[in-house]
């Protein structure tokens, strides 16, 4: 008789691995996973019946912004992914009503594009329901953050109460810290995640730069937190971390010269396999619904947006993006590239394309990051450099109205390309990027297999979330599928068939090799 620490037996095993698809057991020992099969034969301190239900590899979501997710929800911050500007203003007043004076009231989650005012909201919107408090309310896409004057006039900024990409920070930056710090803040959203058997994730810019982002979600302390959980065991997710030199508002390459030159040392006695730091996030362009990413199309006012790296032209800014990644490259890390628009994405490509050739690296890995407009050709150079994009399909979902009322329902139908990439070779990862989404990456699966012309395959979708996720880590050696010698990272789902899993909750997770989290 074999003995293990845990036995998962009577199961559904859809392995994610070619070599052996499907199996109904899996013995786990020391944290690695030491058998895949039938697991007759096999004993455990602790033996799961799994009375048919289909088990998966943890689930990697590939860009999320954990604390800041954390942060931005209740019972931190209001939720105001509201239809109306009505409904969010009733939100802000009955907060006020519970606040203690001059008490800051935060609120995330409201998107322009669907309003019933059909207008975008304003100070005046606030001033009336909160004339002593102040008020910050992130967009859902964490482009555009709507204040009311108690919070300008504190921040010392005048304007109508809408404020863009850096300008965020002026006003939340002054938002203060959370109670019980940001360690405190990690425990409770890595359990929340857990709870949907995510059991690796990317934080897609820590940093310098992101000190005002996401009520500091996405500063450089946030990895401080990170590190001092590492250390105590309390980590129940693999975190891979790209650094942010400069904020969304313009990178530059003076940072990434600064960032690189000092990088993080709070990693030192990490576990790479728990913690580690990949690369650097570079903010390129803005998105659609605010007319910042950078457009061969011509949106709605007649401007096509920009480029949003440091420059006063656009062959200056070009050159800047040009030098930022070069300098990501030469030092060895991956470039993880926010980037949205047509020309934007084509920029980023051509780019990364010149760096490979005039400074030859194997296996970089370098990924552009939504590539919402990613044209066939740029699709197809990523495809040859051996190069990634990673996708938010529920984001797709939400905003494919958006995007036809700006640009033509032609394209509505070719943005997020999943189907295009997959076919051109691009490594496909997908994601949520919360908080600009939830993080079930059912809803994301969902969406990819329900889409015309772009859309992918049932076991694509899960692939993006598990082995092509992996790869996007460089660690596809040992974890992203169900396979003897790799982590004990395991999604058990509720479904009794692999086509069900979308519908049904997720029952147990575990990671490294023990149950952090089963359904009550």
């Amino acid at each position: 008789m074999n003995r293990a620490d845990l036995v998962l037996v009577n199961g559904r095993v859809v392995t994610m691995d070619p070599a052996r698809p499907h199996a109904t057991g899996v013995a786990v020992r020391d944290g690695k996973i030491v058998h895949v099969g039938d697991a007759a034969g096999w004993t455990g301190a602790e033996v799961v019946d799994l009375r048919g239900r289909v088990v998966l590899p943890g689930i990697n979501d590939s860009h999320l912004h954990a604390c800041g997710y954390a942060l931005l929800s209740p019972p931190l911050c209001l939720n105001v992914a509201v239809g109306s500007i009505s409904e969010a203003r009733e939100k802000v007043a009955e907060a006020v009503r519970q606040a203690g004076p001059g008490e800051w009231i935060r609120g995330t989650g409201w998107n322009p594009g669907v309003l019933a005012e059909h207008r975008m909201p304003g100070k005046a919107d606030l001033d009336d329901v909160a004339p002593h408090h102040p008020v910050v309310l992130q967009d859902f896409s964490g482009h555009t953050t709507w204040v009311n004057s108690k919070a300008l006039e504190l921040a010392g900024l005048d304007g109508d109460g809408l404020l863009h990409h850096g300008e965020q920070g002026l006003v939340q930056g002054l938002v203060p810290p959370p109670a019980g710090g940001l360690a405190q803040v990690l425990r409770g959203v890595l359990a929340e995640l857990n709870a949907y058997g995510i059991t690796s994730f990317t934080e897609p810019g820590l940093g310098p730069g992101g000190g005002s982002t996401f009520a500091g979600g996405m500063g450089a302390g946030v990895l401080s937190a990170y590190a001092e959980l590492a250390r105590a065991g309390e980590l129940t997710a693999r975190v891979s971390v790209l650094g942010l030199p400069s904020p969304m508002s313009g990178a530059s390459v003076a940072d990434t010269q600064a960032y690189l030159a000092d990088l993080p040392k709070d990693l030192d006695g990490v576990d790479e396999r728990v913690l580690r730091l990949l690369g650097v996030k570079v903010f390129a362009d803005g998105i659609p619904p605010t007319e910042t990413a950078w457009m061969r199309e011509a949106y709605p006012s007649g401007g096509h947006g920009s480029l949003c790296t440091h420059g006063a032209t656009e062959t200056e800014q070009v050159a800047e993006l040009d030098e930022i990644l070069r300098l990501v490259h030469v030092a060895g890390l991956q470039a993880g590239v926010h980037v949205v628009g047509s020309r934007g994405i084509d920029a980023v490509v051509d780019a990364l394309a010149t760096i490979a050739r005039e400074h030859p690296r194997p296996d970089a890995r370098h990924y552009v990051i939504h590539g919402q407009f990613a044209s066939k050709s740029a699709l197809a150079t990523l495809g040859e450099l051996g190069y990634g994009i990673n996708l938010q399909p529920v984001l797709q979902a939400m905003e494919s109205g958006t995007t036809r009322d700006m640009f033509g329902a032609e394209a509505a139908e070719r943005e997020w390309p999943a189907r295009s990439a997959i076919d051109a070779g691009v490594l496909t990862a997908c994601s949520s990027d919360a908080p600009v989404t939830g993080p079930d990456w059912r809803a994301g699966v969902a969406a990819l297999v329900a889409r015309d012309g772009e859309g992918i395959t049932l076991e694509e979708a899960l692939a993006t979330y598990t082995v092509a996720a992996a790869r996007q880590d460089f660690a596809e050696t040992w974890k992203g599928t169900i396979s003897e010698g790799k982590v004990a990272d395991l999604c058990v789902s509720g479904a009794t068939d692999a086509a069900d899993v979308v519908a049904a909750p997720v029952e147990l997770t575990v990671f490294d090799g023990r149950i952090v989290w089963s359904r009550p």
